[in-house]
């Protein structure tokens, strides 16, 4: 016979799980398969479902604003958030006109053949990806990962700095399945840059309109291939 449990052992075990948060639990599990698995499983299906990234984040987008309007807890106007407008979009365009001109430094560097070849090559697809890209790129990335991902998940870590640099770990995480080191790192860069602009703002609007920004100016300067189906190797 094995040497039966201490009832004092039993006892204390049976309070130890009693007083674990399983809620809290289960967050964390369904984060980390959401957040971080799941992006990298992407990556073994890119093929199937490169030009196919639209339908399915605007079908992500759609899922996340459901349960965001069906939890009461959720303050809703983080969506719109106005306040002090003025002096937060001259943060966001000085941020915006500082890391646009680093990047174009490093696309003439180290890309020279894709500086500004969007705008020079496609020069009447320019207005329709400036108009597009807001509603159908931007705002469905800031919904699932700062709305939803904020929200749901905000418990489950210790502060706002791990908050941030995690979210911006799964972001580059998604950016993964274009196949390159340059989609991924820079999606981290942004991620955690969108991260503090939202923690600062409470306001999905104007996080929308920075990474709007962001992503307008990445593809005009020449990067923008490397966050296009088309370069999935």
């Amino acid at each position: 016979m094995g040497e039966s449990i201490k009832p004092a052992a039993f006892t204390s075990q049976i309070k130890y799980f009693q007083h674990v948060d399983w809620k809290r639990v289960w967050l964390r599990i369904e984060c980390v398969m959401l957040f971080f698995m799941v992006p990298i499983a992407l990556f073994w299906f890119r093929h199937l479902l490169a030009f196919k990234l639209m339908p399915v984040l605007l079908c992500a987008a759609t899922g996340c604003l459901i349960y965001l309007f069906s939890d009461k807890t959720f303050d809703r106007s983080v969506l719109w958030n106005m306040q002090n407008m003025s002096s937060r979009m001259r943060q966001v365009l000085l941020t915006c006109l500082g890391i646009s001109i680093c990047l174009g430094i490093f696309t003439y560097l180290m890309y020279e053949e894709r500086f500004f070849v969007f705008p020079i090559d496609r020069p009447n697809a320019v207005l329709t990806f400036v108009l597009m890209y807001p509603l159908l790129g931007a705002l469905p990335q800031e919904i699932i990962f700062k709305g939803f991902f904020f929200h749901r998940y905000a418990s489950i870590f210790s502060g706002p700095v791990s908050l941030v640099v995690l979210n911006g770990v799964s972001f580059g995480l998604f950016h993964l399945w274009y196949a390159n080191v340059i989609a991924p790192v820079l999606s981290v860069f942004a991620g955690m840059i969108l991260g503090c602009r939202y923690v600062k703002t409470k306001s999905l609007l104007i996080t929308s309109i920075e990474h709007s920004v962001l992503g307008i100016c990445l593809y005009m300067i020449g990067l923008g291939w490397f966050f296009y189906s088309g370069s999935i190797q």
